[in-house]
């Protein structure tokens, strides 16, 4: 099946620009999350954001080149930056509470598949075992790139929520367009800020520089979720016609 079907799909899509396959990342996030949205209310949109969230963390250990960047970027933040779309989707649609409760359920679930993955490490591997030696890459996690994306990730989303819910109550429910940009793009800065300062400098046995924590670590991947953000405007309006008939 890999070799028949699966590798030269791969290689089709290796033909085009990371640039297209991020689009493609985009518009496929877009097509679940609404469609979660419709079948199941929010709890679809909580079961997105854990594992949109999970995925994220896993796709940011691969890097790839981009036109308008000379260093080539981590992924993982187009799946990511739709987190806060979701996030906004519920506090626009099921309020502030809920909102927060998705932030914690997606908090508790990474800790969980760290545990999970980390007791499967625990098996002792057979020899010449490369699944092992994958799984290790993958989900051997550094204590302090842990930390500081637990940490952001709590901090920025309810963040992200607290500003939404007080501009949604400042303009009595208009200007969507305006509470969605402002809360994501800021909450975007202070995750990129909270993690970097964490993993490179805080608690980083070499710490990076001032120039490249802000040029490299935070500004490099802020420019990405910011489209991303700018692109989602559309999405939450849509997401007033895919209302789960159950809510």
């Amino acid at each position: 099946m890999d070799q028949q079907f699966i590798s030269p799909f791969l290689l089709v899509l290796q033909q085009f620009s990371s640039e297209t396959i991020s689009w493609l990342t985009f518009s496929c996030c877009v097509i679940f999350i609404l469609s979660a949205l419709r079948v199941f209310g929010v709890v679809g949109l909580y079961a997105y954001n854990i594992l949109a969230t999970i995925a994220a963390n896993i796709q940011v250990l691969k890097v790839a080149e981009f036109g308008f960047s000379p260093e080539p970027i981590a992924l993982g933040t187009v799946i990511f930056a739709t987190v806060f779309l979701v996030s906004d989707i519920i506090t626009e649609h099921y309020g502030k509470k809920a909102a927060q409760k998705g932030v914690w359920l997606s908090f508790t679930m990474q800790i969980f598949m760290t545990i999970f993955m980390l007791l499967t490490l625990a098996h002792t591997p057979l020899p010449n075992d490369a699944v092992h030696a994958a799984l290790e890459m993958l989900f051997l996690p550094s204590p302090r790139l842990l930390i500081a994306s637990l940490t952001a990730f709590a901090i920025s989303q309810l963040f992200e929520i607290h500003i939404f819910y007080k501009l949604q109550m400042a303009t009595d429910g208009k200007m969507l367009w305006l509470r969605t940009n402002v809360s994501s793009i800021l909450a975007a800065l202070l995750d990129n800020i909270i993690f970097s300062v964490i993993a490179w400098v805080i608690l980083a046995p070499t710490p990076v520089s001032l120039k490249s924590l802000v040029f490299t670590y935070i500004l490099g991947t802020y420019l990405a979720r910011v489209i991303v953000s700018l692109m989602s405007t559309p999405i939450i309006y849509l997401s007033y016609k895919c209302l789960s008939k159950n809510d």
